[in-house]
């Protein structure tokens, strides 16, 4: 008896075990914002009420780590900005909220693209063309705009671009913290605090 009850526990760990691999393999299988990394606490109060559809994760996800060029054709990693909020901005010039919502997005970006900021606004637009984009800029009259381009929508690889615009926050190390789908008011003179708030909790400090 002793005997078969060893069987039985040597056959229910073996099956344990391959549960747990084939756990693990579905797990690297996911999307990479539906992979958990690890818990984000407490969410940050007094939020905005234009950004009363932001969603501050409860676990911190996986995001795309697609390289991306700029107008200029320099290349640039979106996991590679960091010790640093990131904040990106997918849109499109066909768009309409985001072209309500673009002049905001660069006063964003002229207030925290700096040296000393802890946080990197970097806006992604989803266009085909790279001349659509340049015309855009100009006639909107968005001189000093910067945008990644993703003519393949590579970073639809790993999260879901069928909203624009869309905005996720990343932490420090590129992972995916929260996020809003649709049009915000980021002209709102209560946004900058919130932003750097969620600076504090998320930027991974030197």
């Amino acid at each position: 008896m002793k005997k078969f009850l060893s069987v039985l526990a040597i056959a229910a760990g073996l099956q344990f075990g391959l549960v747990q691999a084939a756990q693990a393999v579905d797990s690297a299988n996911l999307p990479a914002f539906q992979q958990k990394l690890y818990a984000n606490g407490e969410p940050i109060k007094a939020k905005p009420l234009v950004l009363r559809d932001f969603i501050e994760l409860r676990s911190a996800r996986g995001f795309s780590k697609a390289v991306l060029e700029d107008l200029n054709g320099k290349k640039y990693a979106l996991n590679g900005f960091t010790d640093k909020l990131v904040m990106i901005d997918i849109w499109a010039t066909w768009c309409e909220p985001c072209i309500r919502s673009l002049p905001a997005i660069k006063k964003l970006q002229e207030r925290f693209n700096n040296d000393k900021s802890s946080v990197r606004v970097v806006s992604i637009s989803i266009d085909k063309k790279k001349s659509d984009v340049v015309d855009f800029i100009e006639d909107h009259d968005l001189k000093g705009f910067t945008t990644l381009l993703d003519p393949k929508q590579s970073v639809g690889d790993d999260a879901p671009l069928d909203v624009v615009p869309s905005v996720f926050i990343l932490d420090g190390k590129g992972n995916l913290v929260g996020f809003v789908r649709g049009f915000v008011d980021w002209s709102d003179d209560k946004v900058p605090a919130y932003i750097e708030a969620l600076a504090q909790k998320y930027a991974v400090r030197k």
